[in-house]
Order: structure tokens, then sequence, then C-alpha cells
């Protein structure tokens, strides 16, 4: 299992690999999709500790919803202007992250931590 895996790293992984509801109206894509990792340092180090918490990052603007991030073009490596799909939050083995494109700068992943928070109902 390789790593180290950071904290707000952006990782390729196979699109296969994650689910995005609604998965009947799913097109997977032959090509890599970027992931923004979430989970802190201390179980992303964890050698024993086999997955991580991931949110899927999309370029498609229909299922676009009041929680996800923007991100410009260059913004943790992504290629393209594009959205952190924080309802889309998932649990992915770490043998299934491959390349590390970049990673969001502290205020950008504040910011998906706060968008987490609020989704999840922990902030008003």
């Amino acid at each position: 299992m390789p790593g180290p895996y950071v904290t707000g790293g952006v990782y390729l992984v196979s699109d296969k690999a994650l689910r995005l509801i609604p998965e009947e109206e799913r097109v997977v894509h032959d090509e890599r999709r970027p992931v923004v990792v979430v989970t802190g340092g201390e179980s992303n180090s964890d050698s024993h500790w086999p997955f991580v918490l991931v949110c899927p990052i999309s370029g498609s603007t229909s299922r676009r919803t009041r929680f996800d991030i923007q991100l410009a073009r260059g913004q943790g490596g992504v290629v393209k202007k594009c959205w952190i799909r924080i309802p889309a939050v998932q649990p992915l083995m770490k043998s299934v992250l491959e390349d590390r494109s970049g990673a969001l700068d502290e205020d950008l992943l504040t910011q998906v931590q706060a968008r987490l928070a609020q989704y999840l109902g922990l902030l008003g």
C-alpha cells in the first residue's frame, strides 16, 4: 500500500471505483477521475488502516448542489474547471488511489471541511 496519503490531496482513480448517484443515469468514463482525500493524517498514514474518505470531483454541472465547491483550472492539479462533490463523499480503498495530481491549498481544504460538516448537519 504506497503512500503517504495527504489530507486535501487530489488523486486519480478509476471511475469504476466510485459510486455516484443516481447510478442508473451515470455514465462511467474510461479515463480516471480525480478525488480529494478528506480524512485526517492519522488514518491516512496508518498502513494498517485500508481506506480513506474521499469526495469525487466532476466537471458536470447537471448534478451540482449548494454544497459543492468549485475548482478553477489548476487548483489541486485539475485540468479544467470542476466541482468537488461534497454529497458524494464515500470511503475508498487506499489501494485504488493512483497518481496524486496536486493538493488543495489550506483555505480551500478548510472550505471543503466546513461544507462537509454543514452537509452532515454538524454546523448550522
